[in-house]
C-alpha cells in the first residue's frame, strides 16, 4: 500500500507547494502594489481576500477529511441533500434502499460562495488600486505641468532680466560715448582758442610793430621838418638881417 499511493502522494505535495508559491507570490505582489499606491481599500481588499482564501482552505479540507472521519473542527458544512429516490418517486412513493442516499449540495454551494466573493473582492481591490494609480497620475501630471510652468517662468524671467541687462548696457555704452564725444569737442575747442590767441597775438604785436615804425617814421619826417624849418627860419632871418645890415 505504502508503495501503491506514494507516488499519489508526493504529486499532490508537489502540485500544493506550487501553488502555495504562486498564491504567497500573487499576494507579496499585490500588497506591494498596495502599498505603492496608499491605498485603504486595497489593504482592506486583501485583507478580505486572505480571510476568503482561509475559509475555502478550511472548507477543502473539511470535505476531505469527513470521507475519512469526523471531527468538531471541521467546517460547518450546511447540510443540503439531494436525494436520487424524490426523482425516481416524484410521486412520493416507496424508493426502496435508494431512499436512505442522498448527495449533500452544502459544500458545493458554500465554495460557489466564497469565489463569488473572492472574484468580487479582487474586482474592488483592483477597481481600488485602478483608482489610486489614476490619481497619482493626474498628481505626477499635476506635478508635471507645475513645473512646467515654473520652468517657462523662470526662462521668462532670465530673458527679462537678459534684456534688462543688455538694456542698462547699452544705456552705459551710450553715456561713455557721449562723454567722449564731449571730451573730445572740448579738447577740440581749447586747441583752437589757443591758436586764435596765437595768431591774434601775432597779429597785435605786428600791426603795433608797424603802428611804431609808422610813428617813429612820423616822428622823424616831424623832426626833420622842423629843422628844415627852423633852418630855412634861420637862413630867412640872417637874410633878412643881412638885408638889414646893407641898408
Amino acid at each position: 500500500w505504502e508503495c501503491f499511493f506514494w507516488p499519489l502522494v508526493r504529486h499532490a505535495l508537489e502540485v500544493a507547494h506550487v501553488n502555495f508559491e504562486v498564491y504567497t507570490d500573487r499576494r507579496k505582489y499585490e500588497m506591494k502594489r498596495c502599498r505603492e499606491f496608499n491605498t485603504i481599500k486595497g489593504y482592506i481588499g486583501i485583507l478580505l481576500l486572505f480571510i476568503i482564501d482561509l475559509l475555502s482552505f478550511w472548507l477543502s479540507t473539511s470535505v476531505l477529511l469527513s470521507w475519512f472521519t469526523r471531527s468538531k473542527y471541521f467546517f460547518p458544512i450546511p447540510q443540503l441533500p439531494i436525494r436520487p429516490a424524490q426523482l425516481l418517486t416524484p410521486k412520493g412513493g416507496d424508493a426502496g434502499a435508494l431512499g436512505n442516499y442522498g448527495i449533500n449540495v452544502g459544500p458545493m454551494v458554500v465554495s460557489w460562495l466564497f469565489r463569488f466573493l473572492n472574484r468580487k473582492v479582487e474586482e474592488g481591490t483592483a477597481s481600488a488600486m485602478a483608482s489610486a494609480l489614476g490619481a497619482r497620475k493626474r498628481k505626477e501630471k499635476d506635478e508635471m505641468k507645475r513645473a512646467r510652468k515654473e520652468e517657462k517662468a523662470r526662462e521668462k524671467e532670465a530673458r527679462r532680466d537678459a534684456r534688462r541687462s543688455a538694456g542698462v548696457a547699452r544705456e552705459e555704452r551710450e553715456k561713455a560715448a557721449a562723454a567722449l564725444r564731449r571730451a573730445n569737442n572740448g579738447a577740440d575747442s581749447t586747441g583752437g582758442d589757443e591758436d586764435g590767441y596765437d595768431s591774434s597775438g601775432s597779429d597785435g604785436e605786428s600791426s603795433y610793430v608797424s603802428y611804431s615804425g609808422m610813428t617813429a617814421s612820423n616822428v622823424t619826417r616831424s623832426n626833420l621838418g622842423t629843422t628844415d624849418g627852423s633852418r630855412d627860419g634861420d637862413d630867412v632871418m640872417g637874410t633878412s638881417s643881412d638885408f638889414n645890415d646893407l641898408d
